[in-house]
């Protein structure tokens, strides 16, 4: 005798809307991979979840996590004996670089915190939520527009696709970041860590038969460098983050729930060599004023990373015997990716932050090379100096304005 099980009461009906059948689609197949995977289970969870805002994130850690699972890394025990290298490591670099620049700088870290996988993912979701939040809450008074039911359909299928995006993101992220400098924008005063990644350091150290020490060495000399950024003028975060939030607050949502979005994009003027330079495919449904804000924050991420480079790789070449080895291999890694890789990559932005330290750095080592260090510096001692887009392209130009000031004003 065969048991018969009542259908849900969803499959039943018709879906009213094209978004509708969508999500029904994503239940569908988040049913049938549940029982085989994490992630599948993260996926119908958010799935079956009510949504309050753009973006569920109770759910991004379970996703990220399966993320992380998918990929087959296992969370790796980091030794006290590690741990305690990165305390000395620390501490030559910082008197590295203060050597090198002479930036002076107070309230460095004072350790390295040394994460596995999922701390790293623990430390930057309030990070990743600051960033999003904004835009979360616009979008939301954006679906007012539309009629309740329509409304009710686009926040579920958006909730769903963005949750389930951001948690692959960070899952992605938490095996490839090997060092980082938090400012932590949410929470101020929490700021100014240090943190490597333990697991992802050794295994691109054996992948790439890197010096242990050497490789660790390199990578904290760069998280050193942009703590110093940070450290020796205080208005740096500050104008940072006010650039960010000046951004986020010009967004207007309105209409983006609606069909006619693609084909509005389609009918830009906006250049896609501009839109790639100032910040990426999303300038393309920027007004001009948020693009001159963009093209700003572009132009502090070049500054911020090419300098970091600059310091990393002179103060390396001098103090690590296997400095141009090390420089070699990464330059062919990063070249030799996956097609696939190379494109998810461009879509979550790490191929924008691969053009911020390529620019950057050709900038900060054109600047350095003509007029010194201590010239280069003066990208530090507030917002009028620094660089904009086109001076970074254009080192010559930076110079010349620089060269207009006067000594200490």
């Amino acid at each position: 005798m065969q048991l018969e099980t009542v259908p849900e009461a969803h499959s039943r009906e018709e879906p009213s809307t094209i978004l509708e059948a969508a999500f029904r689609v994503l239940d569908a197949i988040a049913r049938r991979i549940v029982d085989f995977m994490p992630l599948g289970r993260g996926i119908r969870n958010v799935v079956r979840s009510k949504p309050e805002g753009l973006i569920g994130w109770e759910y991004v850690r379970e996703i990220a996590l399966a993320t992380l699972e998918l990929q087959r890394e296992r969370p790796e025990t980091v030794s006290h004996y590690m741990t305690e290298q990165y305390q000395n490591m620390l501490q030559a670099a910082q008197r590295q670089v203060a050597d090198y620049t002479g930036l002076h700088a107070e309230g460095l870290p004072t350790t390295v915190e040394v994460f596995d996988q999922p701390d790293w993912i623990d430390a930057n979701i309030p990070s990743f939520r600051f960033l999003f939040e904004p835009i979360s809450e616009k979008y939301v008074g954006a679906l007012g527009e539309l009629g309740s039911d329509q409304a009710a359909s686009a926040q579920r299928f958006a909730h769903t696709l963005l949750t389930i995006q951001v948690g692959v993101i960070m899952g992605y992220l938490s095996r490839n970041v090997l060092g980082q400098f938090d400012l932590s924008l949410p929470e101020p005063d929490k700021g100014g860590k240090l943190y490597v990644v333990e697991p992802n350091m050794n295994r691109v150290q054996l992948q790439m038969v890197f010096d242990p020490r050497e490789f660790r060495q390199w990578i904290t000399l760069h998280e050193v460098t942009h703590s110093f950024e940070f450290h020796c003028n205080t208005w740096l975060k500050e104008y940072l983050s006010s650039s960010m939030q000046e951004y986020l607050r010009s967004i207007n949502l309105r209409g983006i729930p609606r069909p006619d979005i693609l084909r509005n994009l389609r009918q830009g003027k906006v250049d896609r060599g501009d839109a790639m330079r100032v910040g990426g495919l999303i300038s393309i449904i920027s007004t001009p004023e948020q693009r001159e804000v963009l093209s700003r924050l572009q132009a502090i991420m070049c500054v911020l990373e090419g300098y970091s480079n600059h310091v990393m790789d002179h103060v390396g070449k001098e103090l690590l015997r296997t400095y141009t080895t090390m420089k070699e291999r990464f330059e062919r890694r990063r070249e030799t990716k996956s097609a696939a890789e190379r494109l998810f990559q461009r879509l979550i932005g790490i191929d924008l932050k691969l053009q911020q330290y390529r620019l950057g750095q050709a900038f900060a080592e054109a600047v350095a090379e003509q007029e010194g260090i201590a010239f280069l510096n003066q990208v530090w001692q507030g917002p009028d100096r620094m660089p904009s887009m086109d001076e970074v392209t254009h080192p010559g130009d930076w110079i010349e304005r620089m060269k207009q000031f006067r000594p200490g004003s």
